[in-house]
């Protein structure tokens, strides 16, 4: 199977770290794979804010999780029983998972395809991690996060311009589980042929 596709298969979001941080080297891959994704207009004007501080990560876990509205699991629909979210388990209480590195994804507030860069972006980088042995996890809720005295001091630390927003995260850390999560069945009938 091609290196690429198969990676795309392999990788899986990662909900449990080990402290241990991403040497920097590995990281500046990671980040050039991001800013090497496609863009509309070729404008390349997502920007990626990188937190290496656990207690502050922990912090803005926090409100990534105070802020979350969805459903709980049931025991027929989760998200993972082998790297549980705060969907299957709210008294995880950290949106981040205690992950060693947080990146942030912030697009301009009024251009129309900014959280669309910003995922793509966001996919670039998860998929760089996965191909380096990094685990990586794509969260949402990311404008709400910095709602606090620490996400705006976060911001302003990071010299963010007032007129972009926080898009997307995504978590980054050495994965603490033996195994890699357990792959879900691809659903029957996603994929639609127009009549010729």
């Amino acid at each position: 199977m091609n290196e690429i596709i198969k990676n795309m298969i392999e990788r899986h979001s990662i909900r449990k770290y080990k402290t241990e941080q991403v040497d920097e080297t590995t990281l500046q891959q990671i980040l050039e794979a991001g800013l090497y994704a496609p863009s509309a207009g070729s404008r390349q004007s997502a920007m990626i804010g990188v937190c290496h501080n656990p207690a502050l990560i922990k912090v803005l876990g926090k409100y990534n999780a105070a802020s979350f509205k969805g459903r709980v699991s049931t025991s027929t629909a989760y998200i993972s029983n082998d790297h549980p979210s705060i969907a299957d388990d709210p008294s995880i209480g950290d949106g981040f998972y205690g992950a060693p590195v947080l990146l942030t994804l912030f697009g301009p507030r009024n251009f129309l395809y900014s959280e669309a860069d910003c995922c793509v972006m966001a996919q670039n980088i998860m998929l760089a991690a996965h191909s380096l042995g990094v685990g990586s996890c794509f969260v949402a809720r990311a404008r709400e996060t910095f709602s606090g005295e620490e996400g705006q001091k976060l911001l302003r630390d990071w010299n963010i311009p007032t007129n972009y927003a926080a898009m997307v995260h995504i978590t980054l850390g050495y994965s603490s589980s033996e195994t890699a999560p357990t792959a879900k069945s691809r659903k029957e009938g996603r994929v639609r042929v127009s009549p010729e």
